[in-house]
């Protein structure tokens, strides 16, 4: 059984001030490692339930966050930037699940922590065939393009409910409740560790049960920007078409292609203050 983890860092637990994840910050350092900590456990409850591979991205940032020499010497580690898949870079059809570690709430969340859909100066919001993503829902759609299920997710409690709704019915493990876009009741350390065990366990027992999040046809993304001039420079992409001001779309019937497009319109709309 082979496993895809993809580990950001805002979701995870005792992560809350813009310092944590800032890697010219002194705090930076320290969160770090509790980012490959969590992401150990992770590990270890996929080869502890029948997992014979594990690949884990780093999916934060600059994607170079997590501590190779101190991360689980059974898994392979996917790091660096820029990556042609970014958050799921090394996803491919020999994979049996998908788990989603760390994962924040999209962008406009009120109270989410460091609520934001993938660059947060840049995009606004994101809808695919009309539905609102965050990062996790179009992340699954790359999963899915490969027929690979998400089981699981952490990060906090908002985030668990936006992720049943963007995906279906995952196992959600709730790490610390949102206050504000910057504070965080963190759970016990202890109750961490159990509750990975516990919905690890369910989430392997159950691997065939969880959603596939496939898109036939043409599909549709909407993409808002935070100001009509990220939107207009987006432009650039001949695939792309004015929707409003500061909105554009493009369209697929290929998920992959139109993840790649996202990705070009993302990069073109932040070229530009």
């Amino acid at each position: 059984m082979k496993i895809f983890i993809s580990v950001d860092m805002e979701g995870i637990w005792g992560v809350v001030s813009p310092a944590h994840v800032n890697n010219t910050a002194d705090e930076y350092q320290r969160m770090r490692k509790l980012m490959t900590k969590e992401a150990n456990i992770v590990i270890n409850e996929a080869f502890k339930n029948g997992a014979t591979e594990v690949v884990v991205n780093d999916s934060h940032d600059t994607m170079d966050n997590l501590l190779i020499e101190e991360l689980d010497p059974r898994a392979q580690l996917v790091s660096g930037s820029p990556k042609p898949l970014s958050m799921m870079q090394g996803i491919d059809s020999t994979f049996d699940g998908i788990i989603f570690v760390g994962y924040h709430t999209r962008c406009g969340t009120p109270n989410g922590i460091f609520n934001h859909t993938y660059m947060g100066s840049t995009i606004s919001r994101v809808f695919v065939n009309g539905k609102e993503m965050g990062e996790c829902g179009i992340n699954a759609g790359l999963g899915g393009y490969f027929g690979v299920p998400v089981l699981a997710i952490s990060g906090d409690d908002l985030l668990a409910a936006q992720a049943i709704e963007e995906i279906g019915d995952i196992e959600t493990i709730v790490v610390k409740k949102a206050v504000n876009r910057y504070v965080a009741h963190n759970i016990s350390y202890n109750e961490l560790q159990k509750v990975y065990e516990e919905k690890l366990k369910k989430a392997f027992e159950n691997i065939k049960s969880y959603p596939i999040v496939e898109y036939t046809g043409n599909i549709t993304m909407d993409i808002e920007f935070m100001s009509e001039v990220k939107a207009g420079n987006a432009m650039l992409l001949p695939q792309a078409k004015r929707i409003d001001n500061k909105t554009v779309r493009i369209e697929s019937d290929d998920y992959l292609e139109l993840f790649m497009l996202f990705r070009t319109c993302m990069v073109l709309g932040g070229a530009i203050r």
